[in-house]
């Protein structure tokens, strides 16, 4: 199993960086958002504003990148794919594939925001544990975005179905996101804080879970 798991990493690897338009097409998105926040604000001194203009590009970023995770496949290679792995093999090696993608584009949305907008508002001691809300987040995105588009390629209505269920069940994550990651800009202890970091790791586990629970029924179809 872990085998096959690997294998099909592999192989969504492989497809991502035949297509490098698509790769650059997104990583050319996130940049020109975090240049056009530039031109707006030049220098973004309030933390509060600082961290709810990254995470709006994060948003977006996800939804680039993860949004059309299951769309552009093709019917002969879904049909290959269900003869030879499980559905539950299939789904696993997309969702750390979609993991490990959103995690390395997030970082780079991370560094190039504080280059153009600074990050006056990270602290030393603190920047650990913004990283760790950085890390959860982007595998947050990953996770529900990963189940979500693979339930709207299936109704074959595109990226548009995936926007319209998507953003209800992403807000409450936004909302701890912010929440925690203001809290470290604030100075705020882990021990008080990390409730918040707790309750994220619990929502994008809990959609790890059942995306590994409710796939097998799509794949049927």
């Amino acid at each position: 199993m872990i085998t096959r798991i690997i294998y099909l990493i592999k192989h969504e690897a492989r497809l991502e960086f035949r297509q490098k338009h698509t790769l650059a097409g997104i990583a050319l998105f996130s940049l020109a958002a975090v240049y056009l926040c530039y031109q707006a604000f030049q220098r973004a001194d309030e933390p509060r504003v600082w961290n709810a203009l990254l995470w709006l590009i994060l948003l977006f970023t996800a939804f680039s990148a993860i949004g059309k995770s299951f769309a552009g496949q093709r019917h002969g290679l879904r049909l290959y794919l269900y003869t030879t792995v499980t559905p539950q093999e299939f789904i696993l090696a997309r969702l750390i594939y979609n993991m490990l993608l959103m995690w390395a584009l997030g970082l780079f949305t991370f560094l190039m925001f504080a280059l153009f907008l600074g990050s006056d508002a990270l602290h030393a001691d603190t920047f650990w544990m913004y990283f760790l809300g950085l890390t959860a987040g982007n595998l947050g995105f990953a996770t529900l975005l990963t189940l979500i588009s693979a339930i709207a390629a299936q109704s074959e209505s595109g990226i548009g179905l995936t926007a319209v269920l998507g953003l209800p069940i992403v807000i409450p994550l936004i909302l701890i996101l912010n929440r925690y990651t203001s809290q470290v800009l604030e100075g705020v202890p882990f021990v008080e804080n990390g409730m918040n970091l707790g309750f994220l790791l619990i929502l994008t586990f809990g959609m790890f879970g059942l995306s590994y629970l409710l796939f097998p029924y799509l794949w049927r179809d």
